[in-house]
């Protein structure tokens, strides 16, 4: 073999041997703005009060959701149900705005994303109007034929510091 030959073939193999970790690079920064992507659409849907279509297409079939109140709905049916229910209530006039993204690929086709938020015009349950207030969700995300779509939810208020 000649001294070309060797060369080329060297040259091919660390191309092969890089392949994997060039594409887990693009692979994380596809995740990251797919994720990106999915908190403007909650954030959209939410703001829309859109949660048969809008929130749906955003969910796994077997999503399982927490609330802020710890209240747990398992299943697409169940969380999109008591979404339009509350937002044909107390969140009616609610406005989400969506502050920061954080994504954590975990493989390449789940992720762990924190999403903080800050909401107005909400109501507590006996129809009272709340104050402004800032909240945390964690999602663990998946890609689901194609799509980015929440698998999982907790959702927190962030407690005022005294």
């Amino acid at each position: 073999m000649t001294h070309h030959r060797v060369r080329v073939l060297a040259l091919l193999m660390l191309a092969i041997a890089l392949r994997p970790s060039v594409g887990r690079a693009e692979d994380a920064g596809t995740a990251e703005q797919a994720n990106r992507a999915l908190a403007a659409a909650f954030e959209s849907a939410w703001n829309t009060h859109d949660m048969e279509v809008g929130l749906r297409k955003l969910l796994t079939n077997d999503v399982d959701w927490v609330n802020v109140n710890a209240g747990r709905g398992k299943g697409i049916e169940t969380v999109v149900g008591n979404h339009a229910r509350v937002h044909a209530d107390k969140f009616k006039e609610s406005v989400l705005t969506v502050k920061n993204v954080e994504v954590a690929l975990l493989k390449p086709d789940v992720a762990l994303v924190y999403v903080s938020w800050a909401m107005r015009g909400d109501r507590d349950n006996d129809g009272t109007p709340r104050e402004p207030r800032e909240g945390l969700f964690t999602w663990v995300t998946v890609r689901d034929s194609g799509a980015w779509k929440i698998r999982a939810c907790q959702n927190t208020n962030k407690t005022p510091i005294r």
